[in-house]
């Protein structure tokens, strides 16, 4: 990508798609540009209304910065994660400013520290929910369904990952078979073992017809299912449970949760999941607000 350069007219340049296009050079995923994007137009918009100027990274003060971090706690009360989350994203667009000599290194100002934060473990079902959801979308009884959902149980796949998924991607054998992730994170490719439950329903879904064939897994009405065809099916059967909600991330989280509970080593997690971070993967030792919430009902007197 071109550098850009600071005598450019500010009509001329839309600094947020430059710093998406190097974000995609750098192969980050979709959701992470998403989710970047999202969180810089929404300081962009809060920047301009208070300046009455239009957003250009050497226009940013250590005030502006201060002052939007008190907007988004105290005035907008978000939670410090996701205030924490926004103001790492603003870092990120600075940083890439220095890179790109939008502005001096030593005039960048200093994005505010991080909101300190009680560490929660990530959300999961516990077994009873996930016998529960199981049992529901079986009764639904559409095998499509009811692969996808054990998929995500038992090989912690993110959505982005099963919708990519080709019959070509699996390898089944008697008593073994194997998931290859062409293209996960970053770009990596990672294998991931099928256990007897994945094996079970792919069959049923029609593997042995299917193998070796350069087709999507999980078609809907208009060819491969998109990630939000599977938050939409995922949605549409939890309705009918007591559960709370559920998506295709929760139920990666519990694959990574009940590895940990088995015994499985932090690295052999880190390796399925496909984990860039150790720190990552530590996560699923630390208690969920689930389990925070049974371990006080523990000590409840009752009536």
């Amino acid at each position: 990508m071109p550098t850009l350069t600071t005598d450019q007219s500010e009509k001329e340049i839309d600094y947020l798609l430059h710093f998406a296009l190097s974000l995609e050079e750098a192969e980050r995923s979709s959701v992470t540009i998403k989710n970047y994007l999202c969180d810089l137009n929404y300081f962009v918009k809060w920047f301009e209304q208070k300046t009455n100027q239009k957003l250009s990274p050497e226009q940013i003060t250590p005030t502006d910065l201060r002052d939007y971090k008190h907007y988004l706690s105290e005035v907008l009360l978000l939670k410090p994660k996701t205030v924490n989350r926004k103001l790492s994203s603003l870092k990120s667009f600075l940083n890439w400013a220095v890179v790109e000599e939008l502005i001096p290194e030593h005039r960048t100002p200093r994005v505010p520290n991080p909101i300190p934060e009680v560490t929660v473990g990530p959300q999961w079902l516990d077994r009873n929910e996930q016998h529960a959801l199981v049992r529901i979308v079986e009764q639904g009884k559409n095998q499509r369904d009811i692969t996808i959902i054990q998929l995500l149980l038992n090989t912690g796949l993110r959505i982005s990952e099963l919708c990519s998924l080709m019959w070509s991607d699996i390898q089944i054998t008697n008593r073994k078979g194997r998931l290859i992730v062409r293209s996960g994170k970053g770009g990596k490719r990672r294998e991931i073992p099928l256990n007897q439950d994945a094996r079970r329903v792919l069959q049923e879904l029609g593997y042995h017809q299917n193998q070796n064939k350069k087709e999507a897994i999980f078609c809907g009405q208009r060819g491969a299912m998109t990630p939000r065809g599977v938050e939409s099916m995922l949605h549409k059967y939890v309705t009918y449970t007591e559960l709370n909600e559920v998506t295709p991330h929760k139920l990666r989280h519990t694959f990574c949760k009940n590895l940990i509970d088995a015994g499985v080593s932090l690295g052999k997690v880190a390796m399925l999941a496909g984990h860039e971070n150790m720190e990552t993967t530590r996560r699923y030792c630390s208690p969920s607000g689930h389990d925070l919430e049974t371990a006080v009902e523990l000590i409840g007197v009752g009536e």
